[in-house]
């Protein structure tokens, strides 16, 4: 290995040194834009009744809330940065079963009780096909 840089360092000039330097110092600079992009989105759930916002939770807080409907209550739990529904009226659970989401784009979708839970933003994926 050190005759592999020895061999290198004969062959660089001052210049590469500082087209290194510079290519490094840009990747460095670019890594508090990509934290402020991916902290943007993604930190919130809406949570909706027949369309209409009845909740904005933070995805940083562990929480419970209530969604009273037509069906009932729903139970929406806040937990490690995630959110999935904890109970909902509706004999087949489909809305439970639906488990957490915590990315981007994600959805839960309780139609007995017409309610919808959302994390906002861009999930990155234009379409999925099987």
């Amino acid at each position: 290995m050190r005759e592999f840089l020895r061999t290198v360092k004969r062959y660089l000039t001052w210049g590469d040194y500082m087209l290194i330097a510079l290519v490094l110092l840009g990747a460095l600079a670019t890594i508090p834009l990509l934290h402020k992009n991916a902290d943007a989105s993604g930190r919130w759930a809406i949570v909706r009744l027949d369309g209409q916002i009845v909740h904005q939770l933070s995805l940083a807080k562990d929480q419970e809330v209530t969604v009273v409907g037509p069906a009932g209550e729903t139970v929406i739990q806040v937990q490690g940065g995630r959110v999935r529904v904890l109970r909902s009226p509706g004999a087949q659970e489909i809305c439970m079963r639906q488990g957490w989401i915590h990315k981007p784009g994600e959805a839960l979708i309780c139609l007995p009780n017409h309610v919808t839970i959302e994390i906002p933003g861009d999930s990155g994926i234009d379409a999925i096909s099987r």
